[in-house]
């Protein structure tokens, strides 16, 4: 794995897009800046990225079959999940799809994206977004209320963090680089669907809930049961058969 790092750029996505456009990228990659200017989120929300969070994007050059993406998203998911653990100690969840929470707040987001070479049927490269909260503290207005951090009882930004109770922000966000960077090569394409599978459901936040989702414009309510095969979420409407969700927004719904 090659690491390549920024202080601060509009988007390690933009970035590694505009590599691979320019042939740049031969193996395995992982881009890290400190600060995002133009963060991407999912569904086309942008994702705030000050000084105090670490923002990765790991590219993969895999030339495999434009179906073996389906479970990119997933994999991704639990990959950084178990990482985030491994690294820090804390217990961590995974709202579907591929939102990572501690402490009941959202402290990761996730954008998967791949390069197609649609003629011959190949993904060509698999690019991982990847966005973490390490210690920000003061959010916009309209997400105060359901981000966190990872420290976020700390006020100072990352660069300067020096305290006696937390780790040292060097630390944690070189150790969480690497452990991601690492666990991705490996979850991505290696680890056997029952495997990855099985971590994903221990982890869920939303298996066994009562959730709202939207489809064709409306919202429905239903509980959550299953993850099956390939990453979907099996959701048991109020009335009819199991549905199963591959993309899209659900939230849990609070009693």
């Amino acid at each position: 794995m090659k690491y390549i790092y920024f202080d601060s750029i509009d988007s390690t996505n933009n970035e590694a897009k505009r590599m691979i456009n320019g042939a740049q990228i031969s193996e395995n990659l992982c881009l890290v800046a400190l600060e995002q200017t133009a963060g991407r989120g999912r569904q086309g929300k942008s994702f705030f990225s000050p000084d105090t969070g670490l923002y990765m994007t790991v590219v993969l050059p895999v030339g495999r079959p434009i179906a073996s993406q389906v479970t990119m998203t997933v994999r991704t998911a639990a990959a950084v999940c178990s990482a985030i653990e491994e690294v820090t100690g804390k217990d961590a969840g995974i709202k579907w799809v591929n939102d990572i929470y501690v402490y009941g707040k959202k402290c990761c987001g996730i954008l998967c994206e791949a390069v197609n070479d649609y003629e011959k049927g190949i993904m060509q490269y698999m690019i991982a977004g990847i966005g973490i909260n390490i210690y920000t503290k003061d959010w916009p207005e309209e997400i105060k209320n359901i981000a966190g951090s990872l420290y976020d009882t700390d006020p100072d930004p990352i660069h300067t963090h020096k305290g006696i109770n937390a780790p040292d922000p060097g630390t944690v966000a070189g150790r969480l680089t690497i452990k991601i960077a690492e666990t991705l090569e490996k979850w991505i394409f290696e680890v056997p669907a029952e495997e990855f599978l099985s971590y994903y459901k221990s982890r869920s936040t939303v298996l066994g809930k009562e959730i709202e989702y939207i489809e064709d414009g409306r919202v429905y309510t239903g509980t959550a049961v299953d993850i099956d095969g390939m990453g979907g979420l099996v959701v048991k409407p109020a009335a009819g058969n199991n549905i199963v969700l591959r993309s899209g927004e659900i939230s849990v719904k609070m009693r």
